[in-house]
């Protein structure tokens, strides 16, 4: 789909040497000798405890693709390199910078299982830009165009990531639960994160803007958690299709062409999301779609509001949509919908 945004950049271009003392002040606190275990914190929504890991060092402006690089004195140059260098409990810690096929990056970015990609989670990713992508063929979905992919295990957090190629995706998620947290996804052609297959991933905490398809799309059989990100105009702010079932709970949906669209035979649980100001429906159900948006045992607790033409379209004609426990009005309602217990 097609939708037009204003592409002036949000973010503040930051100079990287006043960046420096603190980018060094935070690797120095991670590291135990030169490219030698330390302890990596584990995200919220990850599994508790910690995991001794080694971490290695990229800085694009400053580093060196050879052997016996990649420490905090002598970073290498490119992620890809660090990847190729890196294996199961390994961090990559990114230096501020723009990580590209100019900077020396081969996309798309292979996340492999168990390593943790990592930049600046403070600033979301404001700092540590990741821009390109290139062709992949899914298993599941042909031919594709990818800045990243994140397997089974793998974590990233504090990144931007544009893929401004014809159809480009930010991260693809294919099978496996990543974690994916504390980032950007700015920009791209299509969606920030396509989500695939069987996969389950954990999707928390980041920012959707100005990509031109949806800020997330989760397709065929997939699940998952989808929690306290925010999506702002973008294309549909989430997009659910096939027989995908994902927790979504706890999002800010503000201000993109449609809030969330359910299609196909599509079961997503819908709890505790601010959903307004979206140009035209804030959740739409099409097909054979069932979502989730409340039932008396589990209210549903979002706050559904001031869409441009109806909250919430129940368009699958047959199907009622349950949606108890909502700030939702019947008046903004288009369908049948089971509203029970929802303020008015």
């Amino acid at each position: 789909m097609s939708h037009q945004h204003s592409h002036t950049n949000p973010f503040t271009i930051l100079n990287r040497f006043t960046q420096r003392p603190a980018a060094a002040a935070a690797a120095a606190a991670l590291l135990v000798g030169s490219m030698g275990a330390t302890t990596l914190p584990t995200f919220a929504n990850s599994p508790s405890g910690t995991a001794q890991v080694r971490t290695i060092y990229v800085d694009p402006a400053m580093g060196s693709d050879r052997a016996n690089a990649g420490t905090p004195n002598a970073p290498f140059r490119t992620i890809t390199y660090a990847l190729q260098q890196s294996n199961s409990s390994t961090l990559i810690q990114l230096a501020p910078g723009n990580y590209s096929a100019q900077s020396g990056e081969n996309f798309p970015l292979i996340i492999k299982p168990n390593v943790t990609l990592r930049g600046d989670e403070v600033n979301k990713g404001k700092s540590v830009r990741i821009v390109g992508g290139a062709n992949f063929i899914s298993p599941s979905f042909a031919r594709q165009n990818v800045a990243i992919r994140a397997e089974n295990g793998s974590q990233i957090s504090g990144v931007t990531v544009t893929n401004p190629n014809t159809r480009g995706t930010g991260l693809w998620v294919e099978s496996g639960s990543p974690v994916v947290a504390n980032s950007t996804f700015f920009n791209s052609k299509r969606e920030g994160i396509f989500i695939t297959g069987s996969s389950s991933p954990k999707i928390s905490n980041n920012v959707f803007t100005q990509n031109d398809g949806n800020g997330i799309s989760a397709v065929r059989s997939s699940q998952g958690e989808i929690r306290g990100n925010l999506f702002q105009n973008t294309g549909f702010g989430i997009a659910i299709n096939d027989s995908a079932s994902p927790l979504v709970a706890e999002n800010r949906i503000i201000e993109n062409r449609d809030g969330i669209v359910i299609s196909q035979s599509a079961r997503p649980v819908l709890r505790s999301n601010l959903i307004e100001k979206n140009a035209r429906d804030g959740v739409v159900a099409i097909a054979k779609s069932q979502p989730d948006l409340g039932t008396i045992r589990s209210p549903g607790q979002n706050v559904i509001r001031s869409n441009g033409r109806y909250d919430l379209y129940n368009a699958t004609r047959t199907n009622t949509i349950f949606a108890i426990g909502n700030q939702l009005s019947k008046t903004r309602t288009m369908g049948p919908i089971d509203l029970t217990a929802s303020r008015f």
